[in-house]
C-alpha cells in the first residue's frame, strides 16, 4: 500500500482577496507559512508571475524551502464568483495549550464564528472562518 507523502499545496478560493488578505497576513505566518509573494492564477488554473498580461489575483503563503526540499504552500486565489462552501480546511498546531492561546489572537484578526469543539479531551480543535467565510481549523491531536 502506498505511503500518503502529505501536501504539496492548498488552492484557496476567496470572492475577494482585499478582504482576507489582512486575515492571512497574520494567520499563516504563525503558522509557519512566512514567506509571502503575488501571482496571478487564470480561468484554467494555471499559475503565473506578474506582469502587464498578468495582474495579481492569488497571495500565496510558503515556507522556507530546505536544502533538497520542496516548500508546501497556500495560495489564496481571487474568484469572484466563489461562494464559501462547507469544506473545511483544518491546521495541526502542537499542543493543547498552543490551541488555548489561538482564540483571542483569532478575534483580533476578524475570524468569524470562533467555536470550540464540542468534546475537547476527544477532538481539541478549535473552528472559524475567515472574514470571507472560509471554514478553518485548528487542532491539537497528538498521536497515542
Amino acid at each position: 500500500m502506498p505511503k500518503f507523502l502529505g501536501f504539496d499545496h492548498v488552492d484557496a478560493r476567496v470572492p475577494s482577496l482585499a478582504v482576507v488578505e489582512a486575515f492571512y497576513d497574520r494567520l499563516l505566518p504563525a503558522l509557519g507559512l512566512s514567506r509571502r509573494k503575488y501571482s496571478h492564477v487564470d480561468e484554467r488554473g494555471d499559475w503565473h508571475d506578474v506582469d502587464a498580461d498578468h495582474p495579481a489575483n492569488t497571495k500565496e503563503y510558503y515556507e522556507p524551502a530546505l536544502p533538497g526540499q520542496l516548500a508546501s504552500f497556500i495560495g489564496i486565489i481571487e474568484d469572484r464568483t466563489m461562494q464559501p462552501t462547507r469544506t473545511r480546511i483544518a491546521f495541526r498546531v502542537g499542543t493543547r495549550d498552543e490551541l488555548d492561546s489561538w482564540e483571542p489572537r483569532l478575534r483580533e484578526w476578524g475570524a468569524k464564528n470562533v467555536e470550540w469543539c464540542a468534546d475537547m479531551n476527544a477532538y481539541p480543535a478549535l473552528f472559524f472562518e475567515d472574514p470571507a467565510g472560509t471554514k478553518l481549523e485548528l487542532c491539537a491531536r497528538n498521536p497515542f
